[in-house]
């Protein structure tokens, strides 16, 4: 009988970590482990630029017991991506004896844009299939008016720097449960008007690198004024341990013709220090204030408005900020094809 009970205790002796539901690597067929640690690199789904400064969390949850589990206490990793969009989270580390590891998630959120979580989707809260422990690729979709803040807070879930990140959130989503906030349509800059662009697909980090020679990294991502709608959207170029005289910032307006000279003409008169000089496009304006250059454009027969903002160390000289705007220019006729009739 003695032998009988060596011979079938291994069998009922569990493993301190239960299968991991996603793969090791995106392109290989073994499964991963729910122990760490996690590699991967988060960008941009519009541009794929790399996204600096997100956060991510990532949270381990143990269970003991055999014929009725229960909770064992979970663990947090918090940190950020660097400046090329990168990411590790590093090992769980030693798990108590008689305690399993049953669940890893992993979150990543930036502001601007839809949270990423390595195990549902936020379109449909359906299973996420492509997540990977090593290798794994973050496509953040950017933020839209039209989606509710509300859903978004439930998906992104709990944790004290979660919670700190999505403070920005809350009113937004109070107002949708008092009813008070009106449900939009869809909402991303150029829906059923062409193509669809957004401002960061017209200036990227090596234009900027390429005239004014920073040699530095950014973070990169919309700015926090408002949201991307149909008529709005924007990019920041925040550099990375850099005071803001070496950012810069692009925003682009996409009206019916006459809106958009209506809001060109609005830019001329509230921005300081404006000099018309229409050099490109239909019209356009520098502008100094400060430790700030200013470029603004108006291409009225795409009813396309840009501003572009320099700070001082970025931009040395008006001329470098100008020099941008003529590539953000060139780019946006390359992108959105004269319709037949249209002016230059």
């Amino acid at each position: 009988m003695f032998s009988l009970l060596l011979a079938i205790a291994p069998a009922c002796v569990e493993s301190s970590v239960r299968t991991a539901p996603f793969r090791v690597r995106p392109d290989a067929p073994n499964p991963g482990s729910l122990l760490g640690p996690f590699t991967g690199r988060v960008v941009d789904a519009t541009t794929h630029a790399p996204v600096a400064g997100a956060l991510v969390y990532g949270a381990w949850t143990f269970e003991r017991g055999a014929g009725l589990p229960e909770p064992a206490g979970a663990r947090e990793f918090v940190g950020s991506t660097d400046a090329a969009g990168n990411y590790r989270v590093p090992s769980v580390g030693s798990v108590p004896r008689g305690v399993r590891v049953t669940e890893f998630t992993l979150l990543v959120y930036k502001r601007g844009f839809i949270a990423y979580r390595s195990d549902r989707r936020f379109s449909d809260l359906g299973p996420r299939m492509d997540y990977a422990q090593h290798g794994n690729q973050v496509m953040l979709e950017r933020w839209r008016a039209d989606l509710s803040h509300s859903r978004h807070l439930r998906f992104v879930g709990g944790g004290t720097a979660v919670a700190a990140l999505t403070q920005w959130e809350l009113a937004d989503a109070s107002a949708e449960l008092d009813g008070t906030r009106p449900a939009g349509d869809d909402l991303r800059p150029g829906r059923g008007e062409g193509q669809y662009i957004v401002a960061a697909q017209l200036l990227t980090e090596t234009d900027i690198k390429a005239r004014t020679k920073y040699d530095g990294g950014f973070e990169t991502g919309p700015l926090s004024d408002e949201p991307d709608t149909s008529t709005y959207s924007s990019q920041h170029f925040k550099a990375l341990g850099r005071p803001e005289t070496w950012d810069i910032a692009i925003r682009m307006w996409r009206l019916d013709p006459g809106t958009a000279q209506e809001r060109y003409e609005e830019l001329t008169t509230s921005l300081p220090g404006i000099t018309e000089k229409d050099e490109i496009a239909s019209r356009s304006f520098i502008a100094n204030e400060g430790d700030i250059r200013g470029v603004g454009l108006l291409d009225a027969p795409r009813g396309v408005v840009i501003l572009i903002t320099c700070g001082s160390n970025q931009c040395a000289s008006i001329d470098d900020a100008t020099a941008l705007a003529k590539t953000v220019y060139d780019r946006l006729k390359q992108m959105v094809p004269m319709s037949i009739g249209g002016g230059k």
